[in-house]
């Protein structure tokens, strides 16, 4: 069984099944919705570790719903596909949704394959940094005269 689950949600059943028709060979789970509310349900029957959503849909919109990922589910990856490109559409995606990749429809399916994989990627590679502990060991205190670059949050 694959380990990683992806989830489409998209208002159009032709687009979600040729999607899962394009990318049944992929080394993922794939999950689709066909509105946000499909989608929410989705995500609290099962773990999800990319979503790819169409920005317009009836109700809940893509940005809308990554927004709300974002809030419950901040470690899910987020791809979000539209029809309509607006900078003010992509300004709210990443600054409300925190987007890994906007893509604009009709998008190619090897190149949204190539970016779910590098979401995929991305998501463990913050798994194993969330949930490994630091070879750092304790914080030192810095003596005086100079800065322990090692942590740039530390305050001096």
């Amino acid at each position: 069984m694959p380990e990683h689950t992806v989830l489409f949600v998209d208002d159009d059943p032709n687009l979600l099944r040729s999607m899962v028709r394009t990318l049944r060979q992929q080394p993922y789970r794939l999950f689709t919705a066909h509105d946000g509310r499909e989608a929410v349900a989705v995500f609290k029957a099962h773990p999800v570790d990319v979503v790819v959503a169409d920005e317009s849909m009836p109700g809940l919109s893509g940005s809308d719903l990554l927004a709300w990922v974002a809030e419950h589910y901040p470690d899910v990856m987020r791809i979000v596909l539209t029809g309509y490109p607006t900078t003010a559409l992509a300004i709210r995606a990443v600054n409300e949704g925190r987007v890994f990749h906007f893509f604009t429809k009709p998008c190619n399916a090897v190149e949204l394959a190539v970016t779910i994989r590098r979401a995929l990627e991305e998501r463990d590679r913050i798994r194993k940094r969330t949930a490994a502990p630091t070879a750092q060991g304790p914080p030192r205190e810095p003596s005086a005269g100079w800065y322990d670059f090692t942590d740039p949050y530390r305050p001096l």
